[in-house]
């Protein structure tokens, strides 16, 4: 748990309530060990703090009526496929043959790569190697 979590926190009817994260600093987020991380990416360290850390376990999750079930893998599964055109387009600028622009997926967050967590892991395979360090030592489950 943070040794800052009351900057997260405000007062309401006598309780402790988050506080709305709009209304807060960066430098208030950071200290609370929040990192900026894509949407994507967030959902999907969320499942893995759900499975313990498990990324099979992520890929075998059976709670299809969460709402961020679609998203474990850490892609958009509404996303259109991109066109002839776009891939080549792609392929041209990562050559270094063109000049970058934002495509429309970039400017809406439509996909993110694998992270650190997932590479060279085959998501079906066990995992056992998990370090709850990368959560900020967030042991998971419900507060």
């Amino acid at each position: 748990m943070s040794q800052h979590r009351h900057i997260g926190l405000e007062r309401q009817d006598g309780e402790d309530v988050g506080r709305d994260p709009r209304t807060m600093t960066t430098e208030d987020l950071e200290q609370l060990s929040h990192a900026r991380v894509p949407p994507l990416r967030a959902l999907r360290l969320k499942c893995l703090d759900c499975c313990n850390g498990s990324a099979r376990e992520v890929r075998l999750c059976t709670a299809v009526d969460c709402p961020s079930w679609p998203f474990r893998m850490g892609k958009n599964p509404w996303r259109r496929p991109l066109t002839g055109e776009e891939r080549v387009e792609r392929q041209a600028r990562f050559a270094g043959k063109i000049p970058a622009a934002p495509s429309e997926a970039q400017k809406t967050g439509g996909e993110i790569g694998a992270s650190h967590l997932d590479r060279g892991r085959d998501p079906d395979a066990p995992t056992s190697a998990f370090s709850a360090s990368v959560l900020d030592g967030n042991t998971g489950g419900a507060p």
